[in-house]
């Protein structure tokens, strides 16, 4: 049975339509629906189909033109039109005067909406009334892919595109839609609610009703949330979440939605290449300008090019993990979530200069006006929190430690700043032992304190020259035994000299302890109530950790 202007306008289910034109022809059969998306649109007609438009694809045209593609919808036999008024539809040509005299002189209905009224709920519920449900489908899916697939043309970086893909979807399923990063922070969004994603306990995996290759999921809060990952070339991932506010989602929105996800897809696959080969152009100028192998003018056009200057202060970061094998042999597995974490650190140091090299994680900092040291590490001590934070949420075990460089003046200086960041991951145990805090993960270069003068050294027997002889004694001692004394010593002093303690941090007993120190007495001839030796032993036990990394 055909299904009719007069029905649609008679179902109520669209409260805000208004007939403005024709009155007398509302028995024309809605063969098919259509927004019309160019000014030629009656090229791709196939013949009694409702359209609806704001006439903003015509403004430019003159009169004239604009009469003519009237003239040449109304021998595809058009049923009728849906207008709604754009907000700049001022123009020199009133095209709404003249499409509303042209109808009523044919007997064109033309009814109008308010201007938030989205379209897809009026096509949706046409499509439904004048074809079978597996019809409607396929149409549906023709549509919204057309419409979807031409947000890419438009917009000429990353976020245009996908925030215009953003709201088009929010519109023909009409409940609010965000993206978010790998690490469950909003990359971009269709309301004002930029906070973090959190995944509820009930989240749950859902299959929808449609044909798809992508994994759903949905929880329950206050609202029903409906969540899709999406894959970008195996590096990364990203989540797509609809908040069911408005309306329970239908067959024909999980169609849109298949839409935006593979659209958003070759989006991020496109917006990731570009990024690609801009960081690998940038990466060869940062890595020369590092290890100081530019000079002249080659230096002076690589400062120019990255806007370094040479009036500034700046200190270079280094971000280090460590690989889980002693070959320090870094799996696939583990170079892609190294690949996570710059993401994570680009995210949130956007203003930064940061490349990254295998397994480092380089940036580099420009010292604003009025920023301290100390400000600054603890800006990356909030960082450090921010990304392991993450990297526990992934269940990830990755050793995420932070090295921050000397401050030196002008870009001719970085590679001292860079090989000092390198440094302080170099000896980040010696430093976690120097202040007795285990848990140190991030430092800079003036930690070291007075063991720069030390680090100069790269000789490891030269350095051992340092060591007092009783800690010498005992060094040789437990690599002819197999021993612990050193260990022991180092408990021993960490504990400020509580036997208890140190038993308890060794997991050995009390007895076995007392015979360790009596051993380690014996053999150094230490005087552990003398204050001056046993700060030469704490700094010579330091002496020893850096030898360790020569």
């Amino acid at each position: 049975m055909a299904y009719t202007v007069k029905q649609l306008l008679e179902s109520k289910q669209f409260p805000d339509m208004r007939l403005v034109t024709c009155k007398e022809n509302l028995n024309q059969e809605i063969k098919g629906i259509r927004i019309i998306e160019i000014e030629d649109m009656e090229r791709y007609l196939t013949g009694g189909e409702l359209l609806l438009t704001n006439m903003k694809v015509y403004f430019g045209e003159t009169d004239r033109e604009f009469r003519k593609h009237l003239n040449e919808l109304e021998k595809k036999q058009v049923s009728g039109f849906i207008i709604k008024q754009h907000p700049d539809m001022v123009q020199k040509v009133n095209y709404y005067d003249i499409l509303l005299k042209f109808c009523s002189e044919r007997n064109i209905p033309v009814i109008e909406i308010s201007e938030d009224e989205y379209y897809w709920g009026i096509i949706k519920y046409v499509i439904l009334q004048i074809y079978d449900e597996n019809i409607a489908r396929l149409i549906y899916f023709k549509l919204t892919h057309d419409n979807i697939s031409n947000m890419l043309l438009d917009g000429e970086d990353f976020e245009d595109p996908t925030k215009n893909i953003l709201f088009l979807l929010s519109s023909m399923i009409d409940n609010p839609v965000a993206l978010y990063y790998s690490n469950l922070t909003c990359c971009a969004s269709t309301t004002q609610d930029l906070s973090d994603f959190v995944f509820e306990k009930n989240v749950e995996k859902y299959k929808p009703d449609i044909v798809t290759r992508f994994e759903y999921k949905k929880q329950r809060k206050e609202h029903t949330q409906y969540i899709t990952k999406i894959h970008v070339l195996g590096r990364t991932e990203i989540y797509l979440v609809v908040t069911e506010v408005n309306m329970p989602l239908t067959i024909l929105d999980y169609m849109a939605l298949e839409n935006a996800v593979i659209t958003l897809q070759y989006s991020f696959m496109e917006t990731y290449a570009k990024n690609e080969i801009e960081k690998k152009y940038q990466r060869d100028i940062e890595y020369s300008l590092l290890n100081g192998l530019l000079t002249g003018d080659e230096l002076s056009k690589a400062a120019r090019m990255l806007k370094l200057k040479d009036t500034a202060q700046y200190c270079v970061v280094s971000f280090h993990t460590i690989s889980s094998n002693s070959e320090d042999y870094y799996t696939k597995e583990e170079l892609e979530e190294i690949g996570v974490i710059e993401g994570e650190i680009q995210r949130l140091l956007p203003d930064e200069h940061i490349y990254r090299n295998l397994n480092q994680i380089v940036c580099i900092h420009e010292i604003k006006p009025g920023e301290t040291q100390a400000g600054f590490r603890e800006e990356m001590e909030k960082l450090y929190q921010t990304v392991q934070k993450q990297i526990f949420h992934r269940n990830k075990t990755t050793d995420f430690q932070i090295g921050i460089g000397s401050i030196v003046n002008g870009y001719g200086d970085l590679k001292k700043s860079f090989n000092d960041s390198k440094k302080v991951i170099d000896y980040m145990d010696m430093l976690r032992y120097l202040y007795g805090d285990k848990n140190i993960s991030v430092a800079d270069f003036s930690k070291l304190g007075f063991f720069q003068i030390f680090e100069k050294i790269k000789n490891r027997d030269e350095l051992m020259e340092y060591v007092p002889e009783s800690l010498v004694k005992l060094y040789w001692y437990d690599k002819e035994h197999d021993g612990e004394l050193i260990e022991t010593l180092q408990a021993y002093l960490d504990c400020d000299k509580s036997a208890n303690k140190a038993a308890e941090k060794l997991y050995v007993n009390y007895r076995t302890l007392s015979g360790r120190l009596k051993k380690i007495r014996d053999i150094s001839g230490i005087d552990f109530k003398n204050s001056a030796e046993m700060l030469a032993v704490r700094n010579g036990i330091v002496l020893f950790k850096m030898a360790e990394t020569l």
